[in-house]
């Protein structure tokens, strides 16, 4: 059964000039000081540069990972991530007219080893929290006792109490390892004062991934001018500079940092912080005052802030017109509910498309995907799922070629990488799934943007590489059974397909041998590739179907099982000698999903029904599907505890919200695009859709790792599916963005 849809062409829009398509609507989230500070530190934000580097951290200001700062910057993009500034203290200090002097914290931190301590006590004082482009923290400051209150001058009753509001803004600039601080300080009421700002950076210049202590850390040196400093720390630096803002160097540590998330995984959590001196920001005696601190690698002149945020803007639109013009029916109403979660998939989505710089001129003219932020890079398998929601289905295709060539280039004996090394950039070849969704990928970039030279020049070549390698034999024990010409893969002891957790020498879901997805995957590849070389190349497109005939033959004969009517998860290799035997393994995974999900499958149309009967009574919840049925031995409930812990629930239970994507496919197309299947398909990515726009507040308790305006990467398999993994996952983005589209 082949069911593709191809979307009508963008040009219909232009034919129907009375139809105005919806415009983009900037997606925006903002707490209260009233959502409770338990709330504020554990809502989590994300800014990103398109390099790969990024901000993160809480809504209350205070770190709870050893990844939340102020610029985690690529230095060889898009890997080599280096934390530079964590944060900046923020104080106050407010003069009144008998000379005293009131310092006011703003900042909070938690210290000692379980993080009870929380100094100084800014938070109370934060009233709101926005996060946009750019994530901004108003804190007021009233007058009280001291010298603010006797600096009041008839504060006129019915109006705001007199003292001082301070507006903290973050942008991260865009191509740039760079990010910056402005403040904004208002008077509020009559106060005749003389005040002054003053911001303290805390300094790491370590690899993301570390955490530095002062008794072992490399020694930090500091040199710079009234507007400028330069830190330096074992070969790496960090630029400030200030606009309005004066630097005064006095050196300080600052002791014992907790953070909270990386201590509930079970990993070291404890981090001392150097800081050089600090930027003073002056008020006079009746006025307010602005200055900014901009952080960066390199010694950058300070960098127009709001042409950055436009050129942002205009990105996030093109994009989203694009999607709109891309649909398969791009003359459907939009509600405007719909378009306010398509704009913030828009945005979301950008997070995860960067540069990734060319091994031989170490030009920036290459693209991939980060996996997830904050400690994932690129992976193959993840760039090329995630590349036709995150690119294709939003008209960046000149990035989808510059990703699918790149991954082209580095491919070894037919396999694409699975994962650049963060530190390093080397890539590492275990997957053999990679490879088959990369030939999926060039071909649906070819059918989308027409680029027949690419596809003819490069990347079909490296799709017929694949197969041809496939075909005879290549690293991992990959290879086609000459006999019903399934895939076969790995060892005990290898980790290849998705599901690859593996710690202390443990592979939690051994999957070696003959996996469901990677043949039903092995199926569509080879139909699509037929059709889409065929054009060119009719000989080698006979071949690649009539192959594809005898493998679906194969895989409805070897995977189907009657007992249960649905799919077997894999055949376990249980024999000797030239033609070994083949157990079924009928453990209830989701990967049986893709066998009626992609554009090709060996499924007749009442297998496909029952596939998907099957994975939604069993499999499917709120958040995402289920990688082990509740039913199962080993079903995991909760994915938490220590790292050896996780890694076990992490396919053996836990819902993951990309496979929603594949879900609801395969229910629009067994389902023929009718109006019920619709409407299954909608209910399936509703809440997902409703999670990333307004993380559930409402829940009593707190959730930790909800990240606006983003998706995790994994959540709880049963309520209340905490966030839990990467706060932010490019699949689970890019596959909602899919799903939604199609819908």
């Amino acid at each position: 059964m082949s069911a593709a849809r191809k979307p009508a062409p963008a040009a219909n829009i232009a034919e129907h000039p009375a139809v105005a398509p919806p415009k983009f609507a900037p997606p925006s989230y903002r707490l209260d000081a009233g959502a409770g500070p338990e709330r504020l530190l554990a809502t989590e934000w994300l800014l990103t540069n398109g390099l790969g580097g990024f901000a993160m951290g809480t809504a209350a200001g205070v770190p709870s990972r050893r990844y939340h700062g102020l610029l985690a910057a690529a230095m060889s993009p898009p890997v080599g991530r280096v934390m530079t500034v964590n944060a900046m203290t923020e104080a106050l200090l407010v003069t009144g007219p008998d000379g005293a002097t009131t310092r006011t914290e703003l900042s909070a931190f938690r210290f000692g080893q379980a993080g009870q301590t929380l100094h100084p006590g800014g938070l109370p004082r934060l009233e709101s929290f926005e996060k946009g482009q750019i994530c901004r923290w108003t804190y007021r400051i009233d007058a009280g006792a001291g010298a603010v209150a006797g600096a009041v001058a008839g504060a006129v009753a019915g109006k705001d109490a007199a003292g001082f509001r301070v507006v903290k803004e973050l942008r991260v600039f865009h191509g740039q390892n760079a990010s910056a601080l402005s403040y904004r300080v208002e008077r509020i009421g009559a106060t005749k004062t003389s005040a002054r700002l003053v911001v303290r950076p805390l300094i790491s210049l370590r690899d993301m991934h570390g955490l530095i202590r002062r008794s072992g850390a490399d020694a930090f040196a500091a040199s710079g001018s009234v507007r400028e400093l330069r830190v330096e720390r074992g070969g790496l630096e960090v630029h400030l500079r200030s606009d309005a803002m004066t630097f005064t160097h006095d050196t300080q540590w600052w002791y014992d940092f907790h953070y909270a998330l990386d201590a509930a995984r079970g990993e070291d959590s404890t981090e001392d912080l150097y800081s050089p001196g600090a930027f003073e920001l002056a008020l006079g005696m009746d006025a307010g005052a602005e200055g900014t601190v901009q952080i960066s690698t390199a010694p950058l002149s300070m960098i127009d802030r709001a042409a950055d945020g436009q050129r942002t803007l205009e990105r996030w639109t093109k994009m989203h017109a694009a999607a709109l013009a891309l649909r398969p029916d791009p003359l459907a109403k939009v509600a405007e509910a719909d378009n306010a979660a398509l704009s913030a998939l828009i945005a979301a989505a950008d997070d995860f498309v960067v540069a990734r710089a060319n091994p031989v001129s170490h030009a920036l003219d290459q693209t991939s995907v980060i996996a997830g932020y904050p400690w994932f890079a690129d992976w193959g398998r993840d760039t090329s799922i995630a590349l036709p929601g995150l690119m294709l289905a939003t008209g960046r295709f000149d990035d989808a070629r510059r990703s699918l060539l790149a991954f082209a280039g580095h491919r070894r004996n037919g396999i694409v990488p699975n994962v650049f090394d963060d530190r390093t950039g080397r890539p590492e070849y275990n997957t053999v799934d990679a490879s088959l969704w990369f030939v999926h990928a060039c071909c649906e970039y070819a059918r989308r943007s027409g680029d027949r030279a690419s596809f003819d020049g490069v990347l079909g070549p490296a799709c017929l590489d694949v197969i041809s390698c496939y075909r005879r034999g290549t690293d991992f024990n990959i290879a086609m059974d000459p006999f019903d010409k399934l895939i076969t893969a790995g060892s005990e002891s290898t980790q290849l397909t998705w599901m690859d957790a593996k710690r202390a020498g443990v592979a939690f879901t051994p999957r070696h041998g003959k996996a469901v997805e990677i043949n039903a995957l092995w199926y569509s590849a080879l139909c699509e590739l037929a059709a889409t070389v065929g054009p060119a190349d009719a000989t080698t497109a006979a071949n690649l179907t009539d192959l594809a005939g005898a493998v679906g033959k194969s895989f409805r004969a070897a995977f189907w099982d009657k007992d249960r009517s649905c799919l077997y998860d894999r055949l376990a290799p249980s024999g000797v000698g030239d033609r070994p035997g083949w157990t079924p393994v009928s453990e209830m995974r989701p990967n049986q999903i893709f066998a009626a999900s992609l554009p090709h499958t060996a499924l007749s149309r009442e297998q496909a029904f029952d596939v998907i009967a099957a994975v939604r009574h069993h499999l499917l919840t709120p958040m995402g599907v289920r990688t082990l049925g509740p039913d199962e031995p080993g079903y995991a409930r909760r994915y938490q505890g220590n790292m050896f812990e996780r890694d076990r629930a992490y396919h053996n239970g836990t819902a993951w919200p990309w496979l929603l994507g594949p879900y609801a496919q395969a229910v629009l197309r067994a389902g023929g695009f009718s109006p019920e299947a619709r409407r299954a398909a909608r209910e399936a990515i509703q809440p997902a859709l409703e999670e990333l726009r307004a993380p559930r507040a409402a829940l009593k308790e707190p959730i930790l790792g909800n990240c606006l305006g983003q998706l995790a990467e994994v959540y709880d398999a049963e309520a209340p599916q905490r966030p839990q993994g990467c706060t932010a996952q490019a699949w689970s983005v890019a596959e909602l963005l899919r799903a939604m589209l199609m819908l």
